[in-house]
């Protein structure tokens, strides 16, 4: 059980492609908000699954509210 929620891990987008995904994280990390990008680069797939990027709880507000000003409906 984590006592400190603050500190967990959420998801805060997820992007088609690896380009975009990195250009958003280096926008947080501008910011100052940690993140981590997780996803797949295997081609041939078949089921494209993207890329999220991750933020501490007490920050996925601020993330959210970022990454939808410069990527609003991707």
């Amino acid at each position: 059980m984590n006592s400190h929620p603050e500190e967990a891990i959420i998801r805060v987008k997820n992007f088609p492609n690896r380009a975009l995904a990195e250009a958003g994280q280096a926008c947080l990390q501008t910011n100052n908000i940690e993140a981590i990008l997780q996803g797949s680069d295997i081609a041939g797939t078949g089921m494209p699954q993207g890329f999220d990027l991750y933020v501490q709880a007490k920050d996925a507000e601020t993330a959210r509210g970022l990454l939808e000003r410069l990527y609003d409906g991707i």
